[in-house]
């Protein structure tokens, strides 16, 4: 339900007109005529009439606003001291009357206090006659008595204090009545945590040593734990109200929620505060003024949080608690006024005063909710179908306009070869035999009234998709509108009939279930029909006519599986098992049976109570009925029992399962495996879509598909066919090639060389062909290498391409990597090698066991290092100082580029004792 605010709207509309010759007012006039609770246009307006001075202007903002916002102490205040200030006296008093009871703002309150403390000053200032003192203090008790316990309220005690203090005293008996009422007001001022609380100490110790040191410490002493107690709540309450002043709107106006992250905090802050407040922090032993705290702190909240239902209900809670019902029931019709479109406050306003034994404010209750929420439907359906009927005429003149282009263009048709003026007399003489009148009608004809009437015509259907289209949007937001509208008027009537069973009985019940009866079709749900079977069904103890009420709304809802769903479990809980499987059977069949909620439902009666051959049946007619189904799946519903599936956890597996055959996955359910509800969707449809998205771009391997996805339909709504018309022949280019030079033994780390065999299959031959030779001499491997080592790493980026999985492709492949390449070009990586500590590393297999066919970039390959360490055996980068796009995402071939005398052919690192360094652990000689 919307919230209605009809005042507000009217008069922001009527001020538009009002307001339009002024831009930046007009504006906000009309963001408020669109929203009434647009709080940055109502301060935008309120910070433009305050910068032009228009009194006028501000003063009629501030009425509107406090419409919508009543309990806003900020505008009250600001209201109130316009009309002061603009000498309307009547109107701040009237300001004054109307909410300083109401609303607990210490803004609204220090504003009353500041008008009477003017109104009875004399002309220096200060308030010196007795029953102008006499007013004034009865205003402090006031204010001090309502708002003494706020947080804030430390400037109003220190004024109070200091205003008994000014007073003159006639007779040592006024002396010792005003050092009493000192001394009071001290006391009760430092037992209250607010934020003056150890200045206004302070000043009551010099009070008390002032007058008597003999019995100042006595007093102080006495005195002393409830300030500590204060103190240390103080500190508390600061954190509680960081809280909830870090969390509030900037403008710190309640406004309706929208339950974003910063909305949620903000009500947990002022629910972690009001905890707090009744936990009595400050130890008090009165249990009316610990009451009167926490109804002041749960006030505040109600203030702050206007729009949210729970603080509303929670206070009527609270007060019941306390034996303070009428003030509860109070509480409560104040919050069905705030929020009148809020069933929980409707609801529990019913149901606390249902408690109080007051039916009339029950029925009352409930009928105004039934109200408001059909005249909603009401609202929305006529909003809609207003639209929809323009449209519909639109699209009605449109085939008028078509039918009437079409009988003019056959009636243009009929008489086209008469009319001879198209033609010209010139041009007739000049067309050989006399042929030229009718083929010059017919070409003019041809070439102008056909286009135009192609044209017309395929602007007509245009608009008519068009017109079509946007009715079915409408339809499709109408819908969507009202089925929550829908959900809303029928609950409101199932708690109603609640009401109604619980105080007056089945047969009033009866009778007003004819009133949503006879609403149109498409206001109700099905669940106020469940609900009324069920109550025959248990209060009534009558089955029959349960049974006679659930086939009578099968016929309205047949097209529902929830309700089918709901009759089935009905009659399965009733022990009418015949006409549970007989009613499986009408709607098994169809478009209702579609769902697998009828089936589940049916199978788990089955399962429990059948026998073995029905369930058998059944199980062969569910896995026919939905291709996703199996054996396996049927196996797992079988053998389960309400939430205990250890069979299809620990035997099947199916919460772990990746590839989800017949949409077996965790999140299926605590009962079935098989969700029978996606009946229409293939295998590939069902499955392919989540694992393709899964599999990265560039990879070779495929290994994360399966056959039937493999060889599943390519459809083109999800994929885009390539232009390949438009695409030009690729000439691949190799630049900055580097040619290694010639090796006549390897590298061994302990000094030695490697044997005739080893030497044989590393040498590297002077010069390297080309890539394309390569490739032309069938060299893949070698062909790989040299094109992934020579990638500018500044245009590559690393994930495009997956080269482990190509690497491991290529190696894994057989006969490709043992075979001795045709172009001498060999990577290092594949080399045989002996060990550092002696053995030999052997072909394209590291220590770890895994293919060493590429190498991973490291900290040592940025730093130029090469070789193996000595220390750790480990492979360095070696004979490139390119470094990778992204550290650890990518790897390069490199060339093993040494002379023959064995030196790398640049001058060597010195890292002790005249040796180079390899790496961090090892140095080479």
């Amino acid at each position: 339900m919307s919230e209605p605010s009809p005042n507000t709207e009217s008069s922001v509309q009527r001020n538009v007109r009002h307001y339009s010759g002024i831009p930046e007012v007009a504006m906000f006039k009309q963001r408020l005529a669109r929203s009434s609770h647009d709080v940055e246009a109502w301060l935008g307006l309120v910070n433009y009439a305050k910068l032009v001075g228009d009194d006028a202007l501000l003063h009629e903002t501030y009425t509107d606003a406090l419409k919508q916002y009543p309990s806003s102490g900020q505008l009250l205040a600001s209201l109130a001291d316009l009309e002061l200030r603009r000498g309307n006296l009547q109107s701040a008093e009237a300001v004054f009357n109307s909410n300083l009871f109401s609303v607990p703002s210490i803004e609204l309150w220090q504003c009353y206090l500041n008008y009477v403390l003017k109104a009875n000053v004399d002309g220096q200032g200060v308030v010196s006659q007795p029953e102008r003192r006499a007013t004034v203090k009865q205003c402090y008790k006031l204010v001090l008595d309502n708002v003494g316990c706020d947080r804030e309220a430390g400037r109003i005690w220190a004024d109070y204090i200091g205003f008994l203090s000014s007073g003159q005293a006639n007779a040592p008996y006024e002396e010792q009545q005003k050092t009493e009422l000192l001394r009071e007001t001290f006391q009760a001022a430092v037992a209250i945590p607010h934020l003056k609380v150890e200045e206004i100490w302070k000043n009551y110790d010099v009070f008390e040593n002032r007058l008597d040191r003999a019995t100042a410490k006595q007093m102080l002493s006495r005195t002393s734990p409830s300030y500590m107690t204060a103190r240390t709540a103080l500190r508390v309450m600061n954190k509680h109200w960081d809280a909830i002043r870090r969390h509030q709107p900037l403008h710190a106006i309640p406004v309706p929620p929208e339950w974003s992250s910063r909305e949620i905090d903000y009500l947990e802050a002022w629910k972690r505060y009001l905890k707090w407040e009744m936990e009595n922090p400050l130890n008090i032993n009165d249990a009316g003024a610990l009451r009167r705290r926490v109804v002041y702190a749960y006030s505040q909240a109600c203030m702050a949080l206007r729009f949210y239902p729970e603080i509303w209900i929670d206070f009527a809670e609270y007060l019941s608690s306390q034996d303070q019902h009428s003030d509860a029931l109070a509480k409560m019709h104040s919050a069905s006024k705030v929020l009148p479109s809020s069933l929980a406050v409707q609801f529990a306003y019913a149901e606390m005063a249902e408690k109080h034994k007051q039916p009339n404010v029950c029925k009352q209750v409930y009928e105004n909710v039934i109200k408001l929420t059909r005249a909603d439907i009401d609202s929305t359906t006529a909003r809609y179908t207003r639209k929809l009927d323009k449209l519909e005429k639109s699209l009605a003149q449109i085939g008028v306009k078509k039918a009437a282009g079409e009988d003019q263009q056959d009636m243009q048709d009929t008489e086209a070869p008469a009319e001879t003026p198209l033609v010209d007399s010139d041009s007739e003489s000049d067309e050989s035999d006399g042929m030229g009148d009718d083929s010059g009608v017919e070409d003019n004809a041809s070439d102008t009234s056909g286009p135009e009437r192609n044209g017309a015509a395929a602007a007509m259907e245009k608009a008519k998709r068009r017109t079509n289209a946007r009715m079915a949007s409408i339809k499709a937001r109408m819908e969507q509108d009202l089925s929550g509208i829908r959900e809303l008027y029928t609950l409101s009537w199932i708690m109603y009939l609640r009401y109604t069973q619980r105080s007056e009985g089945i047969d009033a019940v009866r009778q007003l279930l004819r009133r949503p009866r006879s609403d149109p079709p498409g206001y109700l749900t099905y669940h106020l029909f469940v609900s009324v079977a069920r109550m025959e069904y248990h209060v009534a103890k009558k089955p029959g006519v349960a049974a006679k009420l659930f086939e009578l709304y099968s016929k309205i809802f047949s097209d529902q599986p929830a309700y089918i769903v709901e009759y089935m479990s009905y009659l399965i809980n009733s022990g009418d098992d015949t006409n549970a499987r007989a009613l499986f059977e009408r709607f098994q069949g169809t478009s209702t049976g579609k769902s697998g909620d009828i089936w589940s439902t049916f199978a788990e009666f089955e399962y429990n109570y059948g026998d073995m051959s029905s369930i058998a049946k059944l199980d062969k007619r569910y896995i026919e009925k939905f291709e996703h189904e199996s054996v396996l799946t049927r196996l797992a519903a079988r053998y389960s029992y309400l939430d205990v599936d250890t069979v299809a956890v620990h035997d099947f597996g199916f919460p772990y399962r990746k590839e989800h055959r017949g949409n077996v996955s965790a999140a299926s359910g605590h009962r079935r495996y098989g969700d029978a509800g996606h009946d229409n969707a293939g295998p590939a449809d069902v499955d392919s879509s989540n694992e393709l998205a899964a599999i990265g771009i560039g990879s070779v391997t495929g290994r994360h598909l399966r056959k039937d996805q493999l060889l599943a339909p390519v459809t083109p709504k999800r994929f885009v066919k390539l232009n390949t018309s438009a695409l030009e022949e690729y000439e691949p280019v190799v630049e900055d090639y580097v040619q290694p030079e010639p090796m006549s033994a390897s590298y061994n780390s302990g000094g030695g060389s490697l044997s005739a065999t080893e030497a044989r299959h590393t040498t590297m031959s002077p010069t390297v062909p080309p890539h394309s030779q390569l490739l032309e001499q069938g060299d893949v491997l070698s062909y790989v290498a040299a094109s992934v080592a020579n990638v500018d790493p500044q245009s590559f980026d690393s994930h495009a391409l997956d080269t482990e999985a190509l690497f491991d492709a290529i190696m894994q492949t057989r006969g490709l990597g043992q075979q001795q390449v045709q172009s001498g070009y060999r990577p290092l990586a594949y080399m045989p090698r002996q060990a550092p500590h002696g053995g030999s590393l052997g072909g394209p297999q590291s220590r770890q066991g895994r293919p060493v066919g590429r190498e991973r970039l490291s900290r040592s390959r940025s730093r130029g290092y090469s070789g193996y360490d000595d220390n750790h055996g480990d492979r360095r980068g070696f004979g490139s100082t390119r470094k990778s796009p992204r550290r650890g995402s990518g790897y390069r071939q490199l060339p093993y580029n040494r002379s023959p005398n064995g030196s790398s052919g640049r001058p060597p690192r010195s890292g002790g004792n005249g040796q180079r360094r390899v790496s961090r652990g090892g140095y080479r000689d």
